[in-house]
């Protein structure tokens, strides 16, 4: 008993196709710009990751290496540089996101599976049909395979 397969044609569906639009050259720009992303967006969360851990483990140089190798920052020159920087990062990622949306967007490639019916069920399971509509009624199913 083996579960149905999928046609060639159903999977040549799924595939994304490179168009006649699509260059080598535009093909590495846009590896560069994705590679660039994920390693900007890595090195951020790495940073905060382990100042986070330093910060945990007592190692809170801010006032040294901040505010005093700084004349002028203050704290809330540093709060407002901050956010700066969040503003930044968030508008880089709504960028990406909205590049992919719109390349892709357009892409349906999700399809609901195909009913199936209680006598197919029963077949792919190795059980009567009677137990399926027997399981359907019920609230809770204890399947022997499940344990």
């Amino acid at each position: 008993m083996s579960l149905p397969e999928k046609s060639q044609v159903e999977w040549d569906e799924l595939v994304v196709r490179r168009g006649s639009r699509s260059t080598r050259p535009k093909r590495w720009f846009e590896a560069a710009v994705t590679l660039t992303g994920w390693l900007w967006l890595s090195a951020v969360a790495l940073q905060v990751l382990l100042s986070s851990i330093l910060w945990v483990l007592g190692w809170n140089k801010f006032h040294v290496y901040v505010l005093e190798l700084l004349p002028s920052a203050t704290p809330l020159h540093v709060v407002r540089m901050g956010a700066a920087i969040a503003a930044m990062a968030a508008a880089v990622l709504v960028g990406w996101a909205s590049y992919n949306r719109l390349r892709f967007g357009r892409l349906r490639r999700r399809k609901p599976p195909a009913p199936v019916s209680d006598a197919e069920l029963a077949e792919m399971l190795g059980v009567p049909v009677g137990e399926i509509e027997r399981w359907q009624r019920e609230k809770v199913v204890n399947w022997p395979q499940d344990r």
